[in-house]
């Protein structure tokens, strides 16, 4: 009994809150070449190839909502798939100091169709207006 509790419990410290893992202080915008999309649950995730200031090419792996929470948005598997190997830009929260490198939440994503789209926690309020990539 007391293995089927703990096994039980195990999924509910798998998944994190926003806070605990990512700072909403330090959110900024990237762009790069779409490098990889991974559509499960619970969290989608993309990857982009970024060009740092030093000229080092560096891999951001950046978490979304759940694919069907995507899907409600509007958004599907197939628009990051014409995507792939093109540039786009996210606005997106990296994890916190200390956390995994190069790693990150993203809220928006513009994709290389030219359309925004919202992809995760909009944690600055921001109107699509006030993204401006």
């Amino acid at each position: 009994a007391a293995f089927g509790l703990a096994v039980a419990a195990a999924p509910g410290f798998a998944h994190h809150g926003f806070n605990v893992e990512f700072d909403k202080d330090r959110c900024t915008d990237l762009t790069g070449l779409l490098s990889a999309l991974y559509w499960e649950n619970p969290h989608a995730y993309f990857d982009v190839n970024v060009k740092e200031a030093s000229g080092a090419m560096v891999t951001w792996h950046l978490e979304m909502i759940t694919p069907n929470a995507l899907k409600r948005n509007g958004t599907s598997r197939e628009d990051f798939q014409t995507s792939m190997g093109k540039s786009v830009s996210a606005r997106f929260c990296p994890t916190k100091v200390g956390g995994t490198p190069y790693r990150g939440t993203a809220e928006f994503i513009k994709l290389a169709d030219g359309q925004l789209r919202i992809v995760g926690q909009n944690v600055e309020n921001l109107t699509p207006a006030q993204i401006h990539f």
